[in-house]
């Protein structure tokens, strides 16, 4: 018994009736076929091809429930059906049941090793649960039996994507359209690598084919975004984001992207509206109204972040994510009694992660009792033990009871690494090649105003990852950066018990990089970077009247955290900028910067370093 389709199946064998519901099938006329199957498995109920071809019929019109038991009791009656176990797999797969449709991929493929539809099926289905190892060898298998399948040549390239091997993931994803140069979602999933590759204007290109060829995703629209908002073009972002919200109004990603965006070029009528418009439709949204309450905190509303929070408790009083961030509202008015005992909530809650134990820890310690505070930050950071804010805070109640752990940890003298940045070839000194870095970062700073979720202030921020651009400026400056990250990591000591010093590794890579340009006044709070291992500032330009001395400001600042400790959160540690001159520290400790008030642009570059395959 062949055939995974009516059209494959000869109904010239066939009992009339079911023969007659085949040919209707075959010819696309669902509701006439529809009868003649159900009369003729009143007739036969054990039939098993009657009970696959209507299961198939069923998947065609979208009920999925039906599709699986008729195809179930098929193969019940005849186990070996590969194309039924193929069927039955797209029904589970559309009808949600991820795990089960791998399961009957699986069968198809051991009855048929060499069935390519369902090695490809596997590996979507396996591609949908993340197990990437799995998905691709499904794709090859898929490939060696037929190498011209455009659908299996974009799973691997999704894989490398996902893997962030991003150039090997365009390689597949124009493999697919040399076969299909139609493919819409091969030409989106290039155009995502391409812009990975910081290549927004041929991302755009692709994309802008995929929306063509009929692709009408929230996902590709909101990708239009990041691309156009990569090439200067914040009004063309901003309509994207918001074609994108049409779309898929619960979109969190897309609702912080468009309000940056907003904020950052001063079209401030319409910001945060967004979150108001999904939450009328959406009322029940955690991750809208955490993400709305977020914005309103980082713009000093935390009364309207209260009133977000407290209207969301009432979808799901328990949730420890509404929680711990209506605790930080509360912090925000000085309601510190209120705040605690919402934090305690928190952490009692099953839902509870560590990040919620350090934010009760970070309370505690501002209502000056360690002791407490100790207690959470060590549960906090015994289960992330290189979260870098549990490490920042952990060390904040060793500092403030006496305990000697803080200073191993935040050595700032030998831990704070100062370097004089390598001169590039072709340049003749430093201060000649930090003018042409300067001209090269200068048109990517097209921000009017700071992001609102950083903690720089009156200043301007690139976008995506600097270090992936092409520019052989930035070129040349992650040469010479690395060559410092090497001296300075070269320099650890042997220490698996010291948090900075055990993750020490034979390689390591630049986990996220941007540029800073500080206007007059402008500075960053006190900060640490959480996903980091070794963070930095590199010098590009700097103020003349800012020098070795602190007089007029400017300087990178160390050991201050973000909450008041007293006298025990004195500066531990200052340096002045310098062009041409890299800090390297590591990224639990605080820092930030002093504000200056002296004409000129104070230009930097920043970055986090990781070890190579070390996660957090």
């Amino acid at each position: 018994m062949k055939g995974t389709h009516a059209s494959n199946t000869s109904s010239d064998t066939l009992p009339e009736l079911l023969g007659n519901a085949v040919e209707a099938h075959r010819a696309g006329h669902l509701d006439a076929a529809y009868p003649l199957y159900r009369n003729f498995l009143e007739q036969n109920p054990s039939h098993p091809m009657g009970l696959q071809l209507f299961g198939l019929l069923h998947s065609q019109r979208g009920d999925y429930d039906n599709a699986i038991a008729l195809m179930r009791e098929s193969l019940r009656l005849f186990p070996e059906q590969p194309e039924v176990a193929n069927n039955l797999g797209n029904a589970l797969k559309r009808a949600g049941l991820i795990a089960e449709a791998v399961d009957s991929y699986r069968q198809a493929c051991e009855q048929k090793p060499r069935y390519g539809d369902a090695w490809r099926n596997l590996g979507l289905g396996l591609l949908y649960m993340a197990e990437l190892d799995d998905a691709e060898d499904a794709f090859r298998r898929c490939l060696e039996i037929n190498s011209k399948d455009a659908a299996a040549w974009l799973g691997i390239g999704i894989v490398a994507q996902r893997r962030g091997r991003y150039g090997e993931a365009a390689d597949a994803c124009r493999e697919a359209l040399v076969l299909k140069p139609d493919y819409a979602d091969a030409h989106h999933n290039l155009g995502v690598c391409l812009r990975q590759l910081a290549r927004p204007e041929e991302a755009l290109a692709h994309y802008g084919t995929a929306r063509d060829l009929g692709l009408d995703l929230a996902e590709l629209h909101h990708n239009i975004g990041n691309a156009l908002s990569e090439t200067g073009d914040p009004a063309g972002a901003i309509d994207a984001y918001r074609l994108a919200l049409e779309r898929d109004p619960s979109n969190v990603d897309t609702h912080r992207n468009l309000n940056s965006l907003l904020w950052q070029h001063e079209q401030l009528d319409d910001y945060l509206d967004s979150y108001a418009a999904a939450i009328e439709r959406f009322p029940a949204g955690q991750g809208l109204r955490i993400a709305w309450a977020t914005a309103l905190n980082q713009q000093d509303n935390p009364a309207e972040a209260e009133s977000v929070l407290r209207a969301g408790l009432e979808f799901a009083p328990e949730s420890a994510e509404l929680l711990s961030v209506l605790a930080y509202s509360l912090e925000q008015q000085a309601r510190w009694d209120e705040a605690l005992t919402l934090h305690a909530r928190a952490v009692a809650s099953p839902a509870a992660v560590p990040n919620h134990s350090i934010s009760y820890a970070r309370a505690l310690l501002a209502c000056g009792r360690p002791e407490q505070a100790l207690e959470h930050a060590q549960t906090g950071a015994a289960r992330i033990p290189f979260d870098q804010r549990a490490l920042a805070y952990l060390s904040l109640c060793w500092r403030l009871l006496g305990d000697a752990r803080d200073r191993l940890l935040n050595d700032y003298d030998a831990l704070v690494g100062v370097y004089d940045l390598p001169v590039p070839n072709g340049y003749a000194n430093v201060g000649e090649f930090n003018e042409a870095l300067a001209a090269a970062l200068e048109p990517l700073h097209t921000a009017k105003r700071h992001p609102a979720q950083q903690t720089l202030r009156h200043g301007s921020q690139t976008g995506g990852d600097l270090f992936v651009r092409p520019e052989p400026e930035i070129r040349a400056l992650v040469e010479g950066l690395e060559t410092c990250v090497s001296d300075y990591v070269g320099r650890f000591p042997v220490n698996a018990e010291h948090p900075l010093f055990c993750r020490r590794a034979e390689s390591f890579r630049f986990a996220t990089s941007w540029s800073v340009k500080l206007a007059p006044g402008g500075f960053h709070t006190m900060h640490v970077h959480p996903r980091g291992w070794i963070s930095s500032a590199y010098y590009v330009q700097i103020p003349s009247a800012l020098s070795e001395s602190d007089a007029c400001g400017g300087g990178l600042e160390f050991g201050t955290p973000d909450i008041d400790i007293g006298e025990a959160g004195g500066a531990q540690r200052r340096i002045q900028p310098v062009q041409g001159r890299l800090v390297l520290f590591p990224s639990y400790m605080w820092h930030g910067t002093v504000p200056f008030e002296t004409e000129g642009a104070r230009m930097s570059v920043a970055f986090d370093v990781v070890p190579a395959g070390h996660a957090l």
